[in-house]
């Protein structure tokens, strides 16, 4: 490993994603910013659908993302804020209400309001991992954001409740763990992405953001400032990757640098006479194949994910919500034509999210694959310990993940 240093002030994001795992290293700057002085990538096997499914290969993989990540930031790496997604999210919304002692509300009332709504049915196995107030009610008054200090009686809460399957976090945190990194807190991916790409007038209007990634893609409601609904879907960029081996009986390699290379879900934007050179299984020659005949394969399963998330919306009735209109982040970003076709699917004008208001090395993280790890990093800059130093909190880790989630969350949400 190359020789690494001390720095105050730094800060790390995680993205443990089921085909990559990336790394993100900021500090803070004297203009009250984050400056990005280090990434890192590296490929990963050991997910699946945004689950663990081998520790020693996520452990490689997240080693070598952070050694290089090290390498290009001169920093010795500790902790990190690390990402959670997968089938196993649930989410929510609950309502509580309490009296409020003393008739001036403090923060033991505005603990035990939440305390109250938090108490839902989960299944056996999972535990909350996220509570998000969403508006405070005090004697009737509502949009309250912070009732602290206010006069009344009766005080209300609304959350948005997330819960998740407490191997799989156990997982994350093992696998960060044997490759000697501590994990500070783990956050929902997508809620770490919207602080990397959503501005505060797009939580205060309304916003949908959608974050595409290689096993799931994830949906969260803003409106108010505040979460409304998360959801997962269970299909990502692999998907596009298999209808491509599939339909065009090429290797999964071959499919993905297609993808890659050639990757358009709007095929108004591809020309009759445009084609690709293919390597073919069985055949010695490269082949040539119409980019229009690729970007149908590809538009077919865009399309069916964005059907998907528009149903999702329009059952639980969040369209008079998303006032700002769509976000898109994550790998399925770069799909030319992803915006023109999730504005035809959804009903909504959309555009693509980078991570944004960052200096530094920013070029080297103005993706849209970028956006959950940039945003990891900027919630442990706001929230967590600097990156070199191991939190002195003694105990089990994830008890300590998950009550110091629910602490941040509901400040910064």
């Amino acid at each position: 490993m190359a020789s690494t240093k001390k720095a105050a002030d730094t800060f790390v994001g995680l993205d443990i994603g089921t085909s990559c795992i990336k790394a993100v290293v900021i500090r803070k700057n004297s203009e009250q910013g984050v400056d990005v002085i280090g990434r890192g990538i590296a490929n990963n096997t050991g997910m699946r659908k945004g689950e663990v499914q081998n520790i020693e290969a996520t452990e490689r993989a997240i080693r070598q993302a952070v050694i290089e990540a090290e390498r290009m930031s001169g920093v010795k790496i500790k902790s990190v804020y690390a990402g959670i997604s997968g089938g196993h999210i649930n989410s929510s919304n609950s309502k509580g209400v309490v009296a409020v002692r003393g008739g001036e509300v403090t923060q033991s009332d505005v603990d035990r309001v939440i305390e109250s709504a938090a108490a839902v049915n989960i299944p056996v196995g999972y535990e909350v991992l996220h509570v998000i107030p969403q508006q405070f009610r005090l004697d009737g008054q509502g949009d309250i954001k912070t009732p602290i200090g206010m006069t009344g009686v009766r005080l209300e809460v609304e959350v948005h409740i997330v819960s998740g399957a407490v191997s799989n976090a156990a997982n994350i945190t093992r696998a960060c763990t044997k490759a000697g990194i501590t994990v500070d807190d783990i956050i929902l991916d997508q809620l770490a992405s919207s602080e990397a790409v959503l501005s505060d007038d797009e939580r205060e209007i309304g916003a949908c953001l959608i974050d595409g990634g290689g096993g799931t893609t994830n949906l969260a409601v803003f409106n108010k400032g505040s979460v409304f609904h998360t959801a997962v879907l269970q299909l990502g960029g692999i998907n596009f990757t298999k209808d491509l081996h599939m339909g065009l009986q090429i290797t999964e390699s071959e499919a993905e640098r297609l993808k890659v290379d050639h990757g358009c879900i709007w095929i108004e934007k591809v020309m009759p006479e445009e084609a690709a050179t293919v390597k073919m299984i069985g055949k010695n020659h490269p082949s040539s194949i119409s980019k229009s005949v690729i970007t149908q394969i590809l538009q077919s399963r865009a399309d069916e994910i964005f059907t998907m998330l528009a149903g999702e919306l329009q059952v639980k009735k969040l369209y008079e919500f998303i006032n700002s209109g769509i976000v898109i982040t994550g790998g399925i970003a770069n799909f030319d034509g992803v915006e023109e076709l999730a504005t035809s699917v959804m009903g909504r004008p959309a555009r693509i999210g980078v991570p944004q208001n960052i200096g530094g090395l920013s070029d080297l993280v103005c993706d849209p694959s970028f956006s959950t790890a940039v945003g990891l990093a900027i919630l442990h800059s706001k929230k967590g310990d600097s990156a070199n130093s191991i939190s002195g909190v003694e105990g089990d880790l994830l008890t300590k993940v998950k009550a110091s989630m629910k602490d941040f969350l509901g400040e910064f949400f």
